[in-house]
């Protein structure tokens, strides 16, 4: 029986993807994890805590989706499309290779062309009633990252919920958060550009996070929750590890603590490279303190 997602998948992603004559095989791998995404959100559209934590971290990419409708509607399609294998067609020659592909075929431009349509189809659809309608997904990438991560899940829902900054009552940090990410001072993945949804920590993150558990770096810094990573349990991941050891989170938009979170009060758009992420150091309005002394360290080095 067709729902809001199937019916997705079957009139409008399907017959986007088989623009690129690719096998069968590669549109089922991509469809299957775009729609258990799109379900497990969708499912519990009607939770509000839940859709606006598991969405934020879509929203400051989602901000400059177009067409301009729904937030949400945007957010959503960033984590549940935009977020997803689909990144493998895109990115590099291994992501590719594994999904069936001899190299990446897909453009920045034709993945905008996916997006926008999946955000005019679901910005025209009654999602909480669709969520009524709704079974529970049987492979669920969201379900549990609040029990897995509760350190992240607490910052994140809190960031959710505030216009410019909140304070909230610290997690207790456990051996397993502070033991999450096994950093190895002599690592051995050196690959160093990876797939947005490359589950793996590469040489170069795990340098960092050793330097932080070691307490030789006072913070962790990326562009945007996109250039940590696109893969939404490794960020959680990550976030946890880092929080753990009461070391914030910090992007061009967010700072984030574990106890403290804070936002840019209009949010910058994620870079696409490092000339972007240069040319954003100088921007430093809309920041609250404890983000500008750290935004202000990154121009400096």
């Amino acid at each position: 029986m067709n729902n809001v997602v199937k019916t997705y998948i079957n009139n409008n992603l399907i017959p986007l993807l088989k623009r690129f004559d690719i096998d069968q095989s590669v549109i089922s791998k991509i469809t299957d994890d775009i729609e258990s995404r799109l379900t497990s959100i969708i499912y519990r559209w009607n939770d509000d805590e839940f859709r606006s934590t598991i969405l934020f971290h879509g929203i400051e990419e989602a901000n400059f989706y177009v067409p301009s409708l729904d937030i949400n509607i945007r957010a959503l399609v960033v984590i549940g499309v935009r977020n997803s294998l689909l990144e493998d067609m895109s990115s590099t020659i291994a992501a590719a290779k594994s999904l069936g592909l001899r190299k990446p075929i897909i453009s920045d431009e034709q993945i905008k062309d996916i997006t926008t349509d999946a955000i005019v189809f679901f910005a025209n659809q009654d999602l909480k009633k669709a969520a009524r309608e709704l079974q529970k997904p049987l492979n669920d990438p969201f379900i549990n990252l609040a029990i897995k991560y509760p350190i992240a899940w607490v910052a994140m829902k809190n960031l959710s919920q505030c216009n410019n900054y909140k304070s909230y009552e610290s997690q207790n940090s456990t051996e397993y958060s502070r033991n999450l990410i096994k950093t190895q001072s002599n690592s051995a993945l050196y690959i160093e550009v990876q797939s947005g949804m490359d589950p793996e920590i590469n040489n170069s993150l795990d340098q960092i996070l050793e330097n932080i558990k070691a307490g030789r770096q006072p913070f962790f810094f990326s562009d945007s929750f996109k250039m940590i990573t696109r893969h939404p349990d490794k960020l959680y991941r990550i976030m946890e590890y880092v929080l753990s050891a009461n070391v914030p989170v910090v992007t061009f938009n967010y700072f984030i603590s574990n106890g403290y979170v804070a936002r840019r009060s209009s949010l910058l758009k994620p870079a696409h490279s490092e000339r972007d992420m240069i040319k954003k150091l100088e921007i430093s309005n809309g920041l609250r303190k404890e983000h500008f002394k750290i935004i202000k360290m990154m121009r400096q080095k």
